[in-house]
């Protein structure tokens, strides 16, 4: 579907704006509450990422009746937002800016960021932690399809809307009532490993491999490449680690200006600074994947160029050399 191929593109490409809310830091976790929301009005959805076969997580609100935000034909759903100008009519959430984990009425934005996975035959949304001793939670699934799938929420988790002093934010979450305690002990939330077809009777077929097993396969690293890359990775991880504590002091700094008394100015220098440091991680991620390729053979390359993107928009760097490295 071209349409649907290219809002992925586009939620994927699209920048925060200037109003856009922050993920909160430990200390603003506890400034944020909460507000019930109509449930109809909200969709979570499997977006296709380009050709690459992967999937990230799209939320749509409907704001209006005016027109209708998406349609769906079983779990299939067509964005029907594209066609039109849907400023106060639709609400399009594509990251962590707009949409985040609450549970037991505690701000999870910093310890855990939403992602979407294949397993088998299903998409599974998942809140992922790089915490020791957390849980990966499962949110909710999908029949793995390469194009937009409407992602059925597990049993405890809603949408709400992020509030401030009595003021609803843009901000959406993906909420439960359980607490981290309880998520981890509950067999419901915890995700588990990818998931193997049924025993039926039938004589037993190989199993297909996943998408990370297929491009890894293909690739077939050496030993001394291992080693070079685990050195990139380690290279990766500390410049990283450096960006995004800055980037997250920035924000913090940016977001209790907007809120406070700083002039127009003032604003516009910091959020200068936050875009600046935006782009450092994408070019250290970019940088990243380059040594990576310089490691590599020429045929190693192609199925290696198939699962990243050349912009830089869509690479994750830690996920692929960690990848590469298992």
């Amino acid at each position: 579907m071209k349409t649907a191929l290219r809002l992925a593109t586009l939620s994927t490409l699209a920048l925060t704006t200037f109003g856009a809310t922050f993920t909160p830091q430990p200390t603003q976790a506890a400034l944020f509450g909460e507000q019930a929301v109509e449930q109809q009005n909200f969709i979570a959805i499997a977006a296709p990422v380009g050709n690459t076969g992967r999937h990230q997580l799209l939320v749509i609100e409907q704001q209006s009746n005016r027109r209708d935000c998406w349609a769906e034909n079983g779990s299939r759903v067509e964005p029907l937002l594209l066609n039109f100008d849907f400023t106060g009519i639709c609400g399009r959430f594509t990251d962590s800016n707009g949409y985040s984990i609450r549970a037991g009425g505690e701000d999870l934005g910093m310890q855990y960021r939403l992602q979407v996975v294949r397993q088998g035959d299903d998409l599974v949304l998942r809140g992922v932690t790089s915490r020791p001793n957390q849980p990966t939670l499962e949110l909710g699934r999908a029949p793995y399809s390469n194009d937009f799938v409407r992602i059925g929420l597990n049993d405890g988790w809603d949408f709400s809307k992020r509030t401030y002093q009595g003021r609803t934010l843009g901000h959406v979450y993906l909420s439960n009532q359980l607490n981290l305690s309880a998520l981890a002990n509950n067999s419901d939330t915890v995700a588990e490993g990818p998931s193997t077809p049924p025993e039926d009777n039938k004589p037993s077929q190989p199993s297909e491999p996943s998408q990370d097993q297929d491009w890894r396969d293909e690739i077939e690293l050496t030993q001394d490449q291992q080693r070079e890359i685990t050195q990139i990775r380690q290279s990766y991880l500390a410049q990283n680690g450096r960006l995004e504590s800055q980037l997250n002091q920035a924000r913090e700094e940016l977001q209790e200006m907007m809120i406070g008394d700083a002039s127009a100015r003032q604003v516009r220098r910091q959020r200068n600074q936050v875009e600046t440091l935006r782009r450092q991680m994408r070019d250290n991620e970019f940088a990243s994947m380059m040594d990576l390729r310089q490691v590599m053979s020429a045929e190693q390359r192609v199925a290696f160029a198939q699962v990243m993107d050349l912009d830089g928009d869509l690479v994750d760097a830690d996920h692929i050399i960690t990848m590469l490295l298992r």
